[in-house]
């Protein structure tokens, strides 16, 4: 196997890893078991089912943040924060479709697709965003950034924000959403034009079922299709002048395309009515189903919406902390945690010319809050987070060898690497307090507080006389972790570390060992 179809086939097998931990896997394993219909319909139904649920039943998605924009759409003009009006506005900075796009386009992909939703979802809220703000949102340079747009930019696509140049402003000419169905009814490429335009497989099936609708059902008002389809009137407006403009071209077209049948007029996902009769026209559930499943979603938003987290906050699905290696993930607790994506340090730390502060800093933060609450993320955890690539994470990870960062690699031992486990309970051994060996590691004080306590417990185990694979059992580590708490154990054993040694007993006996 050469090194393209390996490094590619790698990153298929990552995709596939974060994708069922999203909440848009839940729903179609939910979906095939309680239907018992094929994966192919139950991808579909999912599809109808997430879009209700983020358009009326969450508060706030589960990648989405509360984050300040430029108010008003036409400010470009460039100048400091402190003078510049602002507006809070809904920003998805992480969404599985940056998963979609990652495994059907690469890295380069996500990070394009990322970039133009943020500057199209403010532009869609009155708002604009500037570098500055792009960066904190998106951590590489003011070269980068601008790169990525410019991109963007030369095909004409809608992406503006403040401070560009007047040259770069009469480049563009419609919403990505308009130019994709534009090129589209020219012939181009589907896959070639999805590619250049950063758009997911998703994405782009709900731009041409939105597309197809408007077409099908043009006698409704435009503002009532718009709510329907959860499409901004603007962008309905433009789909019309291009229909029109392909229909005078090509008077057959609507009959190449089926956009000259009778009008579906389906429902949307605007409300819990129109769901309803979605679900029993598309998907066919029955009324009393309808009914079970829509109280069921609300259930599932109320568990959703109850977890506080703060403006700059995201939810994330990561595997718990107290999983092993080896185990499927399939078979792996998932648990949501409440991670701090955008904060007040990090408007500090933007650097037009060199953004591995925020990126470490970020990484560190993370890394660090999924594992004080239970739960552990890995390396294409954390390259999706960040929206880079894993060879990225690991190059950030071997920049600062001083501080151990507790992936999932690390804290399930899968790496051959000195593991934080050494480092922490050798620093405490010596004396260290908590306060010094959080300066020293860069965990947080319940982190390092959950690897001493089991250190403890293997301890009380291992004198009690238990062998290794039965504390592995009652632990729920794994066999490599408990055996290299029992080789510290043995190497701390002797006269020197008596004190230290009975300060772990009495925390482990603080602590009794409850059986998996």
């Amino acid at each position: 196997m050469g090194r393209p179809a390996f490094f590619r086939r790698r990153i298929l097998t990552q995709a596939a890893s974060l994708e069922a931990k999203g909440l848009f896997n839940y729903l179609v394993s939910e979906i095939r078991t309680r239907r018992e219909v094929p994966l192919e319909e139950a991808v579909l139904a999912a599809r109808d089912v997430l879009e209700y649920l983020e358009r009326n039943l969450l508060t706030r998605t589960l990648g989405q943040i509360i984050f300040p924009a430029i108010s008003g759409r036409e400010n470009h003009k460039k100048s400091s924060r402190s003078n510049q009006p602002e507006k809070l506005v809904s920003l998805t900075v992480v969404a599985e479709e940056d998963i979609e796009l990652m495994a059907e386009f690469g890295t380069v992909a996500l990070q394009r697709g990322r970039l133009a939703r943020l500057v199209e979802e403010a532009y869609a809220q009155d708002a604009i965003l500037d570098t500055p703000r792009l960066c904190v949102l998106f951590p590489q340079t003011h070269r980068g950034i601008r790169a990525i747009l410019q991109s963007f930019w030369q095909q004409g696509v809608l992406l503006p924000v403040a401070g560009m140049k007047k040259e770069n402003r009469q480049l563009m000419r419609n919403l990505r959403a308009a130019l994709a169905i534009d090129r589209y009814l020219s012939g181009e490429d589907l896959t070639a034009l999805r590619k250049d335009l950063a758009i997911s497989t998703s994405r782009w099936q709900r731009w041409w079922q939105g597309f197809k609708e408007l077409v099908q059902n043009r006698d409704q008002p435009l503002a009532e299709l718009a709510r329907l389809l959860g499409e901004p009137p603007e962008l309905l407006e433009a789909w019309w002048e291009i229909w029109t403009k392909h229909r005078e071209k090509d008077p057959g077209i609507a009959t190449r395309l089926g956009l000259d049948q009778e009008a579906l007029r389906q429902p949307g996902t605007g409300s819990r009515q129109a769901f309803a009769e979605l679900l029993r026209r598309r998907h066919g559930y029955s009324p009393a189903a309808v009914e079970q499943f829509l109280d069921e979603l609300a259930e599932l938003a109320s568990r959703l919406n109850r977890q506080e987290r703060a403006p700059g906050a995201i939810v994330y699905q990561a595997v718990s902390d107290r999983e092993p290696a080896g185990k499927k993930l399939s078979q792996c607790e998932l648990k949501a945690v409440v991670l701090d994506y955008v904060t007040p340090e990090d408007w500090e730390l933007v650097n037009r010319d060199n953004a591995e502060a925020l990126k470490w800093t970020r990484l560190l933060r993370l890394a660090t809050q999924a594992r004080a609450q239970g739960a552990t993320l890995n390396q294409p955890d954390l390259a999706l987070l960040l929206g880079l690539s894993t060879k990225s994470i690991q190059t950030l990870l071997k920049e600062h060898p001083g501080v151990v960062v507790p992936t999932r690699g690390m804290v399930a031992d899968m790496g051959p690497a000195l593991s934080h486990t050494d480092k922490i309970i050798r620093l405490y051994m010596d004396g260290y307090t908590e306060t010094e060996i959080v300066r020293r590691t860069g965990h947080s004080y319940e982190a390092i507080e959950n690897y001493l306590l089991d250190f403890a417990r293997v301890t009380y185990l291992l004198e009690r006389g238990l062998p290794v694979p039965a504390i592995r059992k009652v632990l729920g580590c794994s066999r490599r972790l408990v055996e290299k708490y029992v080789n510290l154990y043995r190497e701390f054993s002797g006269p020197d570390y008596a004190f230290m040694m009975a300060k772990v007993r009495r925390l482990a006996e603080a602590h009794p060992v409850k059986k998996n």
